[in-house]
């Protein structure tokens, strides 16, 4: 179907707007929780669609299977998008809700991660990239991703970060505990559907 990608971000961002407007908000956020939780959970689906690009690109250097391949080089790119978005997000979600400082370490890393994910693709891109290369820029950006992580959880527990605390774990609330996790569901689905859909239209 030629529009499918078009249904499919549609349907993706009503149930969004469904599943956020049932977010309640809180004492010290407001409603501004809503955009927090919307910013959290695209970047954890950006990071999880990062680690999947990187997984799957390092499965096809082992197997040489050409679907693992194209999927790697799906998502790798969907990953920047997606990521763009979620920083983009978090620098409107951290001015409402606490004046944040584009020095403080998680914006850094964040931003770091918008440059190299930018340059990783025109680099490959711009040099007639093969699913091998794909591959492997897929698989080394998302080592290094995770080391920068763990280096992030060290910055941390010194106290060096200034981000506040994740509002969801630290919720009481049930339903801020819960209709997140549906989101980053619904979230994963659509990237899912949208990749499977791109593929197909480049088979077809």
């Amino acid at each position: 179907m030629r529009f499918k990608g078009i249904i499919i971000v549609a349907i993706y961002l009503v149930l969004s707007l469904v599943i956020l407007s049932n977010i309640p908000p809180v004492q010290q956020l407001g409603t501004t929780i809503r955009l927090i939780i919307f910013h959290g959970m695209l970047s954890m689906a950006g990071l999880y669609t990062n680690y999947a690009a990187g997984i799957l690109g390092g499965l096809f250097l082992l197997t040489r299977r050409e679907a693992w391949g194209r999927w790697s080089e799906r998502l790798g790119l969907y990953f920047v998008v997606i990521w763009i978005i979620g920083t983009a997000l978090s620098f409107v979600s951290m001015q409402v809700a606490w004046g944040g400082i584009v020095y403080e370490p998680l914006t850094v890393a964040a931003l770091t991660m918008v440059v190299l994910g930018l340059g990783k693709e025109y680099l490959v891109r711009s040099n007639n990239g093969t699913l091998r290369t794909f591959a492997i820029a897929n698989a080394v950006f998302a080592a290094a991703v995770v080391v920068l992580r763990i280096t992030l959880s060290y910055v941390q527990s010194m106290g060096v970060v200034l981000h506040p605390d994740n509002p969801i774990g630290t919720s009481d609330s049930v339903i801020i505990r819960l209709l997140p996790m549906l989101l980053l569901v619904v979230t994963l689905l659509a990237i899912f559907e949208f990749a499977r859909w791109q593929l197909k239209q480049r088979v077809n």
